[in-house]
């Protein structure tokens, strides 16, 4: 049985337009997503996928149209999203271990004042999730690409998120690494929404109920593991089929809001 938080609205996007410097990126996108959904959003650089998510995280605003997040403006939801970048920047120089960068997510809450230890615990129960505790006094820079891609995770879950999303977990990371983040994905998914920007067609084959495919319009498919032509019309390789399903508009290239 469907519980209420899955049919539950989480993202919806009415009519949106933006652009950069007059450049259309994104246009007449209408678009739901519903609780504990993981969305694969995939499609060619410079087609707005990045954008999208910058939508959402309400760190851009649209020319035209409405985006609601928890029923509520990007701003005024932001407290409850998780954000995991490709990478971080940093000076591998700086002695900042695992539990440091960890905590990074919760230094907003308690500014330069020293953590209290009901905050370094919740940092230790979110290095906990991802498996990497016993790495927490370990230096950052000293990770190999996939535990540092597991301890963004686990900055973004000190947050207490009810979503997440993700740029491109695995794009600079082993195949073993990427099927460690794609079963820690998996269990996070057994309690929040998740969105994923991604060029791994084995994640999007294997791992995610939705494809938003972003080319300037939005379109919203499920997945399945044969070959198919509307993932060529995207990335010119045959990858994997993507059939229309009931949340697109009959004409198969416009999303509506249901």
């Amino acid at each position: 049985m469907t519980s209420t938080k899955e049919q539950e609205t989480v993202i919806r996007f009415d009519k949106v337009d933006f652009s950069y410097n007059g450049e259309p990126v994104l246009q007449n996108v209408s678009l739901d997503i519903h609780g504990r959904e993981m969305i694969g959003i995939i499609g060619p650089n410079g087609g707005g996928k990045t954008t999208l998510l910058r939508l959402i995280l309400g760190l851009l605003k649209p020319d035209r149209g409405n985006i609601f997040v928890f029923g509520d403006t990007p701003a005024r939801s932001s407290h409850r999203l998780g954000y995991v970048p490709q990478h971080m920047q940093f000076d591998s120089s700086f002695p900042a271990s695992v539990l440091d960068v960890v905590l990074m997510g919760l230094a907003g809450k308690s500014g330069f004042r020293p953590f209290s230890r009901k905050k370094v615990r919740i940092a230790e129960q979110a290095l906990e999730t991802v498996d990497l505790i016993d790495y927490r006094k370990h230096p950052f820079s000293e990770l190999s690409g996939g535990q540092r891609q597991r301890v963004l995770i686990a900055r973004a879950l000190a947050t207490s998120p009810d979503m997440l999303l993700f740029d491109e977990p695995t794009a600079n990371v082993d195949s073993s690494a990427g099927q460690k983040l794609y079963e820690i994905l998996d269990l996070l998914n057994r309690e929040m929404t998740i969105l994923v920007v991604s060029h791994d067609i084995g994640f999007v084959n294997h791992h995610i109920t939705s494809v938003v495919c972003v080319n300037r319009q939005v379109v919203v498919h499920p997945t399945t593991e044969l070959a198919g032509q509307n993932i060529i019309d995207i990335y010119g390789n045959d990858m994997a089929l993507i059939r229309h399903d009931h949340r697109c508009s009959s004409e198969g290239h416009s999303c509506s809001s249901s």
